[in-house]
């Protein structure tokens, strides 16, 4: 919905290298949910060295595309084209979206469960209830999805998560 929205507002074909590098990472990406569907079906087979070459399958691409996407979604390029007032009509269109097409409980999860703390604080950072309820609440609902995240309940990193790549410092 966003980039649609956004190329919308900015002209047509602005959008496109992001298009195309989408296009680049999805067959990759697509790899990944059919393992994850596997080990969620069949948990046994967990490996977390398949694992992580799953995502190392993808990341690079996804890395080089998000760095070259900040370049389109420049505050200062948007404001060129887009109103405040256009944003807010969006975020209430893709709100009403939302709220028909996905259970909150899930993504919050899917985050927390793969956010560490070793590599630096989630920012903006959760608020200490939610936290509370992801921990405490939403944990208990959904324990099986946990089994298969890099961190624990406490956002530490599982032993066989521990010597993932560290993050890419992007250059400026």
């Amino acid at each position: 919905m966003y980039f649609p929205f956004i190329e919308e507002k900015m002209g047509e074909g602005r959008m496109s290298g992001n298009v195309a590098a989408h296009e680049a990472f999805s067959k990759p990406f697509e790899l990944f949910e059919e393992l994850v569907k596997k080990l969620i079906s069949n948990p046994e087979q967990w490996d977390p060295k398949v694992f992580r070459d799953g995502i190392h399958g993808f990341m690079p691409v996804l890395r080089e595309h998000l760095a070259e996407e900040l370049t389109t979604l420049d505050a200062a390029e948007l404001r060129k084209y887009l109103t405040p007032k256009d944003f807010e009509d969006f975020e209430k269109k893709f709100l009403e979206e939302i709220n028909k097409t996905v259970a909150l409980s899930t993504p919050l999860q899917v985050l927390y469960v793969n956010g560490d703390s070793v590599n630096g604080e989630w920012f903006p950072q959760f608020p200490a209830s939610l936290v509370f309820l992801v921990k405490y609440g939403l944990y208990w609902v959904h324990s099986d999805m946990w089994e298969f995240g890099s961190c624990d309940k406490h956002k530490r990193v599982k032993a066989p998560f521990a010597p993932y790549e560290p993050p890419v410092k992007m250059q400026q």
